[in-house]
């Protein structure tokens, strides 16, 4: 009984706080401000920016309600609420949310790890469990130019770092995962070091729904799906990209597409998106990515200078990172996109991948036997 009353008064006085790797002075308020959006070119005003309507504190649904349908297997529910309820950056519930929905995705052969295991690790793998004080050389998978650490301090990033190496370490079949290290930092915000090593594996290990993609080729495919399912879905987002480029450079602004939403999204947006990513996988990241498309078309007449200037690929990333709408209606844009079910999305994928596959086999085979017919015949 008492146990009970104290995890309910730890709900009511949920505080508003980063983990011990965040400098919070850095970080952005609660409530996001759009930027007042460029004048378009042709003289009509812009609509002003909307930052949504935030959930007020009594409104917002508690851990423990959250942890008691989850409980019961309320799936449904869970995601309705995660979907709607629109907790501040500062709000100390994902600190047990995250670790649980993680978890929630893990089965008989993907156990929870203990602490001690994965400090058995950075002993195996660094000698000690001190933080090292020379940089760390990251897992080949790790693409440099998308090492986000977000508001990371210096020990924040430093154990960033680490947890990446031992997962590294620990997953060598992983030969390309760019999304690990962001997610990696942004899981660091709200928990431990151990939490976020146990975190990262479980993501890697579950297959259903997927979240992290771990060679070049899915990575591939990810972006080949993003870019289908948009030219089906919101084609007049689509349209406005190949209106201002060439088909074939329409094509590789798709390859950026996780970074419009790790990289260049307000970081109050990417913590509202992680927090249904973490519950729903990858197919949450494709519908904010195709959102993000589908406003930079309702909003493209301000942008025009841009666009003729850097380029649609540079306006679009830079319109991300000044989007003119709150974290709740980004989400709200993005799950009102009608015909995504994880079947349908699953669909697509497994037909882009299977043609990338043999048309790598088609060349592979090209190649040997070019090389077969220049070969010397023995005399």
């Amino acid at each position: 009984m008492l146990s009970e009353i104290v995890e309910e008064g730890d709900d009511i006085d949920e505080t508003r706080h980063f983990s011990e790797f965040v400098d919070p002075s850095n970080a952005p308020p609660d409530e996001y401000r759009p930027p007042a959006p460029p004048p378009p070119s042709g003289g009509k005003k812009s609509p002003p920016p909307s930052s949504g309507s935030p959930s007020t504190a009594e409104n917002l649904k508690t851990f423990s309600e959250v942890d008691t349908l989850l409980l019961y297997n309320k799936k449904r529910d869970v995601k309705t609420i995660i979907r709607e309820n629109d907790w501040p950056i500062r709000h100390s519930i994902r600190g047990k949310l995250w670790p649980k929905l993680c978890h929630g995705h893990s089965t008989e052969k993907t156990t929870i790890e203990e602490p001690s295991f994965y400090w058995e690790l950075v002993n195996q793998l660094f000698g000690n469990t001190e933080l090292p004080d020379k940089i760390v050389q990251l897992p080949q998978f790790v693409e440099m130019e998308h090492r986000h650490t977000f508001f990371l301090n210096k020990k924040g990033v430093k154990v960033a770092d680490r947890v990446v190496c031992v997962l590294g370490f620990s997953c060598p079949d992983i030969t390309y995962s760019p999304m690990v290290y962001p997610i990696a930092a942004l899981l660091l915000h709200y928990m431990t070091e151990e939490q976020c090593y146990s975190c990262l594996a479980t993501l890697v290990a579950c297959k259903s729904p997927v979240f992290l993609h771990q060679t070049k080729l899915l990575h591939e495919v990810t972006w080949r799906t993003v870019m289908h399912i948009t030219k089906k879905h919101v084609k007049s987002a689509a349209a406005t990209l190949s209106r201002h480029c060439p088909t074939s450079r329409a094509e590789r602004i798709y390859t950026d597409w996780i970074w419009w939403v790790l990289h260049n999204l307000p970081f109050n947006h990417v913590v509202r998106v992680m927090d249904c990513y973490l519950n729903e996988g990858i197919k949450v990241l494709y519908r904010v990515a195709m959102a993000i498309l589908l406003l930079f078309h309702k909003n493209s007449a301000s942008w025009t200078k841009d666009i003729a200037e850097s380029g649609v690929d540079s306006a679009l990333a830079k319109f991300a990172n000044q989007i003119p709408v709150g974290p709740r209606k980004l989400l709200r844009v993005c799950f009102g996109i009608r015909g995504l079910s994880s079947a349908y999305i699953f669909r697509v994928f497994t037909k882009t991948e299977m043609t990338l596959k043999a048309r790598s086999n088609v060349m592979s085979n090209s190649r040997q036997l070019i090389r077969s017919r220049s070969s010397p015949k023995p005399r």
